[in-house]
């Protein structure tokens, strides 16, 4: 069995596998929006000029905008789901360190790091892991 324990040879974490779930549910949303065929360069303009726009929209512009999404979601009856991950992906928090900051943390944490690069993660989450088991 692998990290997550589902013995299919994916080896994400728990927390990876509710950020994939929620970038499929945004990807749902892009295709109930109607925007899924459209190229990538064009989706990514789209999708930075609503970005810039919703910034400017008054409380209740948003408000207007949201009913029109949520009647949406109710027609397809996948608003449940579209909510509870967008709820879990709040939890989140997506970090970018470099190889030798990794180690580091480990190495701080009391842990050895491991010498291949691909190997970091799993031991900085072990790491914790005992780090935490001890202030337990």
């Amino acid at each position: 069995m692998n990290s997550n324990g589902n013995g299919n040879g994916n080896s994400h974490s728990p927390e990876q596998g509710l950020r994939v779930h929620h970038l499929a549910n945004l990807g749902g949303l892009i295709a109930l929006a109607g925007l899924d065929l459209e190229p990538p360069d064009f989706l990514l303009g789209a999708l930075l000029s609503v970005a810039q726009e919703a910034g400017d929209l008054t409380p209740e512009q948003r408000a207007h905008v949201a009913t029109i999404g949520r009647k949406k979601l109710d027609e397809r009856a996948t608003g449940k789901r579209a909510w509870k991950s967008w709820r879990r992906a709040q939890d989140l928090h997506a970090i970018t360190l470099s190889t030798g900051q990794l180690r580091e943390i480990i190495e701080a944490l009391g842990g050895r790091a491991p010498e291949s690069p691909t190997k970091l993660v799993l031991a900085l989450s072990e790491a914790l892991t005992e780090v935490c088991d001890e202030t337990a």
